[in-house]
């Protein structure tokens, strides 16, 4: 009866290690999985560049495309660090891809949308003219400048300090003017956004954008 009971408390012992070690072998491999990480941008609009850093630990450079097209790669610091300034026109996706020693992918690939890189396209939500101006409401956020354009002329810059902040133009202001202003939002370390159509409209009328 002893044996018994011996070969059966080794045979349970011998079931549990390979468990202990499979168990600790996948939270090994899940802390070390290669990926890039910690991705930050600024843009130049002197240069009409892009600065990408980031993170891609386990890989020893990363892959940068544009609009689906691949562009230098970028070798990664031993301490798991990148860093690449792209020259680009348009507002396309930038993917970042890590690669090993030989060029193979070893992380997933990273998107950079025109939303991470530049200023959002703003949207009217009101627009109301009285004898006195005309009154724009946007969607646009604080510390955004509005810079308002007509026939590619720059006529006011609105340096935003709130949310949604009303834009003025006065009657003066408003005189032989007709069509559209074209508008263009701003923000520190962005891209200038695409560019937006504001209706000029006439004394007493008003529109709103429902969404």
């Amino acid at each position: 009866m002893k044996t018994r009971k011996l070969l059966t408390s080794a045979a349970v012992v011998a079931l549990a290690l390979p468990a202990f070690t499979l168990g600790q072998s996948s939270h090994v491999n899940a802390a070390t999985t290669p990926a890039v990480t910690a991705v930050k941008t600024s843009y130049s609009a002197k240069t009409k560049s892009l600065t990408i850093t980031g993170q891609a630990k386990g890989a020893s450079k990363v892959a940068v495309s544009y609009n689906a097209k691949a562009l230098k790669p970028v070798k990664v610091s031993k301490k798991g660090q990148f860093k690449t300034t792209v020259k680009f026109t348009g507002y396309k996706d930038f993917t970042l891809t890590g690669l090993n020693a030989k060029g193979a992918a070893v992380t997933k690939a990273y998107t950079l949308a025109k939303d991470d890189y530049a200023a959002a396209k703003p949207t009217l939500l009101k627009a109301d003219r009285t004898k006195k101006g005309l009154t724009f409401t946007t969607d646009a956020k604080k510390k955004t400048t509005l810079n308002f354009y007509y026939k590619n002329k720059l006529v006011k810059k609105a340096k935003l300090t709130k949310d949604k902040q009303k834009v003025f133009f006065s009657a003066k202001s408003l005189k032989g003017k007709k069509g559209s202003f074209k508008v263009v939002a701003s923000a520190s370390g962005k891209k200038s956004s695409q560019a937006a159509q504001f209706k000029i409209i006439g004394v007493g009328q008003a529109t709103v954008t429902n969404y």
